[in-house]
């Protein structure tokens, strides 16, 4: 773990300190390699550790950036004191740069703290049930999707609209209590659609705004999409709502006692919104869009779930919601949605530095880190598509964690080790997503009902997975830079 003792470092100007990792300031003064990380951060990285190993600094527009790629020594960032390396001073402002978020004595520890009960243990129940009522309402009972003829669509706006919005009716609330009254339906949909369609347009410019790189036009169009967003949001519109998770009630409760008044409060809802469902709509686009590429992928999913179901007696139609001891079963699914997310999660999980320190690594070498940098570990390249971890780990194989026996695997090595973190969508430590069960199950209800009602094809088989945008590597779950048309129709 990394030293307290605490020593001044020469100016940057000076000559480096033996034990500092190797600098590399680019080319261009101050600017350093702000272009190529921001372009595409992946493959920058990659050539860098190909060039000065698995930790080194890097100048990225006046900032200095320590990169440490070596999984078996994440614990020594993960589990430092908030003394030695703090999240929030970065935290305030990515709120500030996207969502001009303003919050007095923020600190994202303590409400991790106290939003995680709301998403987990007893409360994960109620949330799983409301999620597959909406999903429901959006799904089977709007007459749009029920036809038995081929209806196509973009997969990812598909995925991404559908998540999103029985997402945000699950987490936000109902326009009215009643789940099954036709008119109730009819207004969670248009309502959750006007939200979606404002909150996509204006994630298409989210990464931008982060690298404070938004043109005066995009500006403009992104100050109006937030007022708009912020007026369906607003403390009025929320308190009017039926069916609010004890999520919305404790952070509403989090922000009244933080001082926050109510002009600020549905900026803070619509950065919430954005940390809640931005993930899981991009993770089921990849998913279906492997199972629907590799057909064995596809049987073996759809062949577990028709056992699971018919152990149970009774057809998805007749359910009244899933019940937790069914999502818990299915290890095969579990397998394909840890190897999606292992190829298209790619969060950065940073940290500044508050006083000059030494980070010793797993191996026992020991590094001095500035006063004021940022340390950085981004788990994508390893150990998520590191190939002493995986065997051709830029390719999808569904069962890759699954033991013979159909256990989850976990058994993972690098350098001769078993490995504590060997995929990291979810973060790790205090970095840990709170929501991550509540994610799952939402992924898996989604996936679940669309398998059993409709039938899912590629409209050109022949089709190319797409590319990643590779401006959003470092936010989270990554998204294609093109849609992929599918067709779809009600099971005879």
């Amino acid at each position: 773990m990394p030293s307290r003792r605490m020593w001044s470092m020469p100016p940057r100007g000076l000559p480096r300190l033996p034990s500092e990792p190797p600098l590399d300031r680019g080319f261009v003064p101050w600017l350093g390699h702000a272009v190529e990380f921001g372009k595409d951060a992946a493959s920058f990285l990659s050539k860098m550790k190909q060039k000065h190993g698995d930790i080194f600094t890097i100048q990225v527009a006046g900032k200095f950036i320590t990169i440490l790629l070596d999984p078996h020594s994440y614990d020594s960032v993960l589990w430092e004191s908030s003394c030695q390396l703090d999240f929030s001073k970065y935290a305030r402002l990515l709120m500030d740069r996207m969502f001009d978020v303003k919050l007095p004595d923020y600190d994202p520890n303590e409400e991790k703290v106290m939003l995680r009960s709301a998403l987990q243990n007893k409360n994960l129940p109620s949330l799983t049930k409301a999620m597959f009522f909406n999903l429901q309402t959006l799904l089977l009972s709007d007459p749009s999707n029920l036809s038995r003829q081929w209806t196509d669509e973009g997969l990812f706006h598909l995925s991404y609209g559908m998540m999103l919005r029985a997402g945000y009716l699950t987490l936000y609330g109902n326009e009215e209590e009643n789940y099954n009254d036709p008119s109730c339906q009819d207004k969670d949909r248009a309502h959750s659609a006007e939200v979606y369609n404002a909150f996509y347009k204006l994630d298409q410019l989210l990464m931008r705004a982060a690298r404070s790189m938004l043109t005066a036009a995009e500006k403009k169009e992104a100050a109006s999409l937030k007022g708009h967003l912020w007026k369906l949001l607003s403390v009025k519109r929320l308190n009017s709502k039926a069916n609010k998770s004890l999520w919305l009630e404790s952070y509403k409760q989090h922000l009244e006692e933080l001082g926050v008044d109510e002009d600020m409060q549905p900026r803070a809802m619509l950065m919430q919104l954005w940390a809640t469902q931005g993930n899981a709509g991009p993770a089921v686009f990849w998913l279906l869009l492997f199972l629907l590429k590799h057909p064995a992928a596809m049987a073996a999913v759809q062949g577990e779930l028709e056992k699971v179901i018919r152990i149970r007696g009774r057809t998805m139609k007749q359910m009244q919601g899933i019940s937790q001891e069914m999502l818990d079963s299915t290890p095969v699914f579990d397998s394909v949605l840890n190897e999606t997310l292992r190829l298209t999660a790619a969060p950065f999980i940073s940290r500044e530095v508050l006083a000059d320190m030494q980070l010793r690594l797993a191996d026992g070498r020991k590094f001095s880190l500035r006063k004021e940098d940022r340390l950085c570990l981004f788990p994508y390249l390893s150990p998520q598509m590191d190939s002493e971890i995986y065997e051709e780990p830029e390719k999808f194989k569904y069962d890759r964690f699954l033991n013979a026996d159909n256990t989850e695997k976990r058994d993972f090595y690098k350098g001769g080790e078993r490995l504590k973190y060997y995929n990291m969508p979810w973060g790790a430590g205090i970095n840990t997503c709170i929501g991550k069960f509540h994610a799952v199950n939402s992924i898996k209800q989604f996936v679940f009902i669309l398998l059993t009602n409709f039938d899912l094809e590629l409209k050109d088989p022949e089709a190319k997975i797409p590319g990643f945008d590779k401006g959003r590597y470092g936010f989270g779950m990554l998204q294609p830079e093109n849609d992929i048309m599918i067709q779809y129709k009600l099971k005879d």
